[in-house]
């Protein structure tokens, strides 16, 4: 199974270790097969640039005591009458914040601008056409955005440009056990379009920027993985999670010079290993150079008598509650906020009982931020406090 489970296309539950684990420059112009010349390095870096546009104020906006938030997919995000839906019900609830797609899987979802992503896939996924207009609106109603950026996990870019990829020792374009490909964690071209898109997001106005998939490809035969550019990274034998370490590290200092926040998606059952398991997330490295870290510890997602538990999925409360025991143990002056569910997997029905189990345990934990998953950003109201007269936005 792929790191993410199929309900939706554009973003779905991630699993835990747990489950989980187990040249030549050519590029294709769009909408023909007529190649062009190769680009030397140079020129592709200039393309990962986002465009200069006239300077505008971007909206203001004040982080709430304790982030309480819910996905929301680009494409809701961009329907009116959806974000409407969505926006009425964090003003009815204890929710107070968005976490919003830009990019997922290669796809862009606003419009960045940045020539190396519209080579790559266009603007056939703009979801988002008027993002300033969105955060505007957001703004209005004391919602806390924060843009959601995965890294690595790109089905687009290395089909123009396989020499950025992961590759196997036949100079193909690898591909994970779900057809994903990888952009190289070592080639820092990627790093340098990374910060494009990252950017772009804090030139919007987002107050804060989470990463997801910053890591090492984890699903399919890791022996067969080739990093081309591995020897020319720096230390001959430097270890994934280094690399990992050294990303986030440059991603951080770029957020911080827009006095903006900077979290990032880490697997959840990391934090019973002291290993990296080669996908670069070794917890008190990952953790270290973010504000907050957000492990997806999905009841649904631990395997059976994981932390002594029989069946996880059946037992939301004990499988939360152990899990964040060890992050307390390991990290404990780090901000934590984890991800949790609030959809059906594997045959058991998340109703409200199930979700609000989840949240109170995060609560009895000692930790009073977290957020929810659903895939199609439909959410199970019961299951959350309703939010204070006095804390409700006048209009």
């Amino acid at each position: 199974m792929s790191a993410r489970m199929a309900t939706s296309s554009s973003a779905l539950p991630r699993l835990s270790l747990s489950i989980v684990l187990g040249g030549v420059l050519v590029a294709t112009l769009i909408g023909c097969a007529k190649k062009e010349a190769t680009k030397p390095t140079g020129q592709l870096i200039r393309m990962t640039r986002v465009q200069k546009h006239p300077a505008v104020t971007p909206p203001q906006f004040k982080k709430p005591p304790h982030v309480k938030g819910i996905y929301v997919t680009a494409w809701s995000a961009g329907s009116k009458s959806k974000l409407a839906k969505l926006i009425g019900l964090i003003e009815r609830t204890e929710l107070n914040a968005v976490v919003i797609d830009i990019r997922d899987a290669g796809q862009m979802y606003f419009p960045t601008g940045i020539k190396l992503a519209d080579a790559a896939v266009g603007k056939r996924f703009i979801a988002v056409r008027k993002p300033k207009d969105l955060l505007k609106q957001l703004a209005e109603h004391q919602i806390w955005p924060i843009a959601r950026i995965a890294c690595f996990r790109d089905d687009y870019l290395p089909k123009i440009h396989p020499e950025l990829a992961v590759q196997t020792s036949e100079g193909k374009v690898w591909k994970d056990a779900g057809g994903h490909t990888w952009l190289n964690p070592y080639d820092k071209r990627n790093w340098q379009y990374l910060h494009g898109i990252v950017d772009y997001a804090l030139r919007l106005g987002f107050p804060e920027v989470q990463l997801d998939y910053v890591r090492f490809p984890s699903e399919g035969a890791a022996k067969t993985q080739v990093f081309p550019t591995r020897s020319t990274f720096g230390e001959s034998n430097v270890k994934p999670e280094d690399v990992i370490f050294a990303f986030s590290k440059s991603v951080v200092q770029r957020i911080k010079k827009y006095k903006a926040l900077s979290s990032a998606d880490i697997f959840g059952i990391i934090s019973s290993s002291k290993k990296d398991e080669g996908i670069g997330q070794s917890l008190e490295k990952i953790a270290a150079p973010y504000d907050v870290v957000s492990p997806m510890i999905y009841p649904s997602h631990f395997a059976r008598g994981e932390y002594g538990i029989a069946d996880p999925n059946n037992s939301p409360s004990a499988i939360i509650s152990k899990s964040l025991a060890d992050y307390k143990k390991r990290i404990p002056k780090k901000n934590i906020r984890p991800w949790l569910q609030d959809f059906s997997l594997f045959g058991v029905k998340y109703d409200a009982k199930m979700v609000r189990a989840q949240i109170d345990s995060v609560q009895k934990a000692g930790y009073k931020e977290w957020l929810l998953w659903n895939a199609s950003s439909t959410y199970t109201e019961t299951a959350l406090r309703k939010k204070p007269t006095s804390d409700k936005v006048l209009h």
